[in-house]
């Protein structure tokens, strides 16, 4: 495994800034708040922000992905607004990478939160997915024989 110290460091950070549209309002998720930013919406670009802060700056065979997520939406933003979410790493270990991540719009802060990440080989996890993948057409396989022998 690589040292991450190598590649990345605390205080490393991104930023990401979008305008407020109807596909990211919460009247696609639920009838309750319509042209309201949606929380899945704004974790979406916390998750961005993180993974532009990290895998940069990684060599190419190594990726980051999502372990945890830890956020409060403190408050609405509507549609047209702009919103601003800052991704900072607050920690490395081993192969993880903690950050912090703040969220704001035009009239302050709308979230914040932490957001865990795990460095890996992209081989191996692209090898994990082919083998369950397997594993499933040969449960899928089975199932049918089965079937057959009723």
């Amino acid at each position: 495994m690589i040292n991450l110290n190598d590649f990345l460091a605390v205080g490393q950070n991104a930023i990401a800034r979008r305008v407020v549209q109807h596909s990211d309002a919460s009247d696609n998720y639920s009838n309750a708040f319509k042209n309201l930013l949606a929380t899945p919406r704004l974790i979406h670009w916390g998750i961005d922000a993180s993974i532009e802060a990290i895998d940069p700056y990684l060599p190419d065979e190594y990726a980051s992905i999502g372990l945890s997520v830890n956020f409060v939406h403190t408050a609405p933003t509507s549609l047209g607004m702009t919103v601003t979410v800052h991704a900072s790493i607050i920690a490395i270990t081993d192969h993880d990478v903690t950050l912090s991540v703040k969220a704001w719009d035009e009239q302050g802060e709308i979230g914040h939160g932490t957001h865990k990440r795990s460095i890996v080989l992209k081989q191996t996890v692209l090898d994990k997915a082919e083998e369950r993948i397997k594993l499933l057409m040969v449960r899928q396989a089975n199932k049918q024989i089965e079937e057959m022998r009723r």
